[in-house]
C-alpha cells in the first residue's frame, strides 16, 4: 500500500474520532510532513477529510442513500430471490433522503395503496419512533432506517412473532455482509459489544369485526457507526455502532437487500428458515438476572427482579423469581442487572 492508501485506511478504521497527525506518523513510521502531503492528496481526489487544529483528521461520512433501483438490482441478484419471487416479491421499494418516520410514511402509503407490500428506506428520520412513545435517534446517514409494510392474512397473535423474525433477519444479514455477530435483547433490540445498535418497532392495525390484521408495519433502525459528533448525552452509555469505519456504497446497498432477503425467507418459508431457535441462541438474556421495567400479563412481575430461564416457541420470556415462582412475559421491557 502507498502512504496515501495507508493514511486513508487508518482514517476509515478510526470511525468518527479524530486521529492526530502525530498518531498517524507514529503508526506508519513516517514524518508529519508526509502525513500532511497524503491528506492533501486524498482531499484533491474528492474525499471529505476534516482537519481541526489540536485534534487532527477524520474522514467525513459519505452521505449516500441507496436509490430504489440499486436496492432492487441487489435484491434480485441474490441467489434466493427466485425462491422469494415464487411466492410474492415486494410491490415497491421507496428510497428517501429524509422523512419524519419511515413507519408513518408506510402507514400513509397503506391508506393510499391498499394491499401493496414493500419497503421504505430513509437516510435520516426527523421524528424516528421507538417503543412506548419514545423517540429513536436517527442522525443523517450514520445508520439504516427502514420499514416493511405487510398485509398478512393472520390474527393479532402472529404480529408479535414478526418482531422476533425481523430481529433474526437483521442478525443474519449483518453476519452475512460484514462478518459481525450481534445479539438480541428481548424483545426488539439489537446489541453489539454490550451496547444497543438497533431497534425494531412493530405496529399492527386490526379489524374490529374479525380481529384479523389489516396491515403490519415493521420499523427498523440500525446504527452502522457512531455519529461524528457523538450520541446525545442520554445515549452515550447505552448506544453504539456496529462498525468502526465507513462502508462502501455497494456494501450498504448489499446490507439492505440482505435484510430484505432474510426477512422474506423466514416470513414465507418459516419451516425451511426457522427463526425461533436462532432467536433463542442469540438471546443475551438467557442465564442472566433482569430488572423488569414494564410488563403486560404477569402481575407478579412487580417483584422487580427475575432470572431468565429461556424463551418459548412464541418468543415469550420465561422467568423465575428467587422464591421459586415462575412467569411468562409476552410483552414488556427488561434490563440486564448484576444481582
Amino acid at each position: 500500500m502507498t502512504t496515501k492508501e495507508q493514511v486513508l485506511d487508518l482514517l476509515k478504521n478510526n470511525g468518527s474520532a479524530f486521529l492526530s497527525g502525530q498518531e498517524i506518523a507514529d503508526k506508519l513510521y513516517i514524518t508529519r510532513a508526509a502525513v500532511w502531503k497524503a491528506i492533501k492528496a486524498l482531499q484533491k481526489e474528492g474525499l471529505e477529510i476534516e482537519a481541526v487544529t489540536n485534534r487532527g483528521y477524520r474522514l467525513l461520512v459519505d452521505k449516500y442513500v441507496p436509490a430504489s433501483n440499486e436496492i432492487w438490482a441487489s435484491f434480485k441478484a441474490h441467489p434466493s430471490f427466485e425462491k422469494i419471487a415464487s411466492v410474492k416479491e415486494p410491490d415497491f421499494v421507496i428510497s428517501l433522503d429524509s422523512v419524519d418516520s419511515t413507519n408513518i410514511f408506510a402507514r400513509n402509503r397503506a391508506e393510499i395503496k391498499p394491499l401493496e407490500e414493500g419497503l421504505i428506506l430513509a437516510g435520516n428520520q426527523t421524528g424516528g419512533r421507538g417503543r412506548r412513545g419514545r423517540s429513536f435517534y436517527s442522525p443523517d446517514n450514520t445508520g439504516l432506517y427502514l420499514s416493511f409494510l405487510l398485509f398478512p392474512q393472520s390474527d393479532f397473535k402472529e404480529a408479535s412473532k414478526l418482531t422476533c423474525l425481523t430481529a433474526v433477519a437483521i442478525c443474519r444479514a449483518i453476519k452475512n455482509v460484514t462478518g459481525i455477530d450481534v445479539d438480541i435483547k428481548w424483545v426488539n433490540d439489537i446489541f453489539y459489544k454490550g451496547k444497543k445498535v438497533g431497534g425494531i418497532l412493530t405496529e399492527a392495525i386490526t379489524s374490529l369485526e374479525d380481529g384479523m390484521l389489516s396491515h403490519v408495519i415493521i420499523g427498523i433502525g440500525i446504527n452502522l457507526y457512531e455519529p461524528y459528533e457523538g450520541f446525545p448525552q442520554e445515549l452515550k452509555k447505552i448506544a453504539g455502532g456496529i462498525l468502526n469505519g465507513q462502508i462502501s456504497r455497494e456494501v450498504k446497498t448489499k446490507l439492505i437487500s440482505e435484510i430484505m432477503v432474510q426477512f422474506y425467507l423466514s416470513y414465507y418459508f418459516p419451516d425451511e428458515y426457522p427463526y425461533v431457535e436462532e432467536y433463542k441462541e442469540r438471546s443475551m438474556l438467557i442465564g442472566n438476572y433482569v430488572k423488569i421495567i414494564s410488563y403486560s400479563e404477569a402481575p407478579s412481575a412487580s417483584k422487580g427482579y427475575a432470572y431468565v430461564t429461556g424463551i418459548d416457541d412464541s418468543c415469550h420470556l420465561l422467568i423465575r423469581y428467587d422464591d421459586g415462582s415462575s412467569d411468562v412475559l409476552s410483552t414488556g421491557e427488561v434490563s440486564v442487572v448484576k444481582y
